[in-house]
């Protein structure tokens, strides 16, 4: 049985993001009913809220801290609440990945241990911190303290932006590959630019998610 709310988190630079972003919008495309909720208070940039707009053309509903009464810390509010009780369709959560974004998904931990919840870690290999095993172990062990909820699944994102390549993701994985099995985690997809996913074809047993870019740093604006 799918459960109703996917939470994805991870730390700065993992991806996460654009990974829920995808993740929603292929749901949207199969005719789902997707509310996408930004629990994320505290990337300064690359946020969800700021293509809110765009994403809502595609046919998703989106909950950002703006509608929750134009605060940076999201409050128990209907639409929040509404949304993480998982009655409308499926819900996907863009959480922080820091100790005090992952805090702010607590106040919610009780209710979403009565819906049912998936929690993935999104890793990139290449970024500080998650460069080994040990460094994703410490990372998912952080998070699941902080947010009182425990994570069901990795996600394998490795790539270094416009400089990846097949040997790239190849050896990305390899690590993610290890911390899976250290931390008794399955890896639920993994991440691969939508242009390379041709080129990966088949050479992996898990299944692609393919990434198109929504967010753009302000030096890129």
């Amino acid at each position: 049985m799918e459960r109703p709310v996917v939470i994805f988190a991870g730390p700065f630079g993992s991806g996460k993001t654009e990974t829920a972003i995808n993740y929603a919008l292929q749901w949207a495309e199969e005719d789902q009913s997707v509310t996408l909720v930004d629990l994320d208070v505290v990337t300064t940039y690359l946020r969800l809220r700021e293509v809110e707009e765009r994403l809502r053309e595609k046919g998703l509903k989106v909950i950002t801290p703006s509608e929750a009464g134009n605060i940076d810390l999201p409050a128990i509010t209907p639409q929040i609440w509404g949304a993480l009780g998982g009655q409308d369709g499926r819900v996907v959560v863009d959480m922080g990945g820091s100790a005090p974004g992952a805090r702010s998904m607590g106040q919610f931990s009780s209710h979403l241990e009565k819906v049912g919840y998936a929690m993935n870690l999104v890793v990139n290999p290449y970024r500080p911190f998650t460069t080994t095993v040990e460094g994703i172990e410490k990372a998912e062990r952080e998070i699941a303290d902080s947010s009182r909820l425990q994570f069901t699944a990795l996600v394998s994102n490795p790539h270094l932006m416009g400089e990846t390549t097949l040997e790239v993701i190849d050896e990305g994985h390899l690590i993610v590959q290890e911390a899976s099995h250290q931390l008794g985690l399955p890896i639920a997809f993994l991440c691969v630019r939508a242009d390379l996913v041709e080129e990966v074809g088949e050479r992996y047993s898990v299944p692609i998610l393919p990434l198109n870019r929504y967010l753009l740093a302000p030096w890129e604006r």
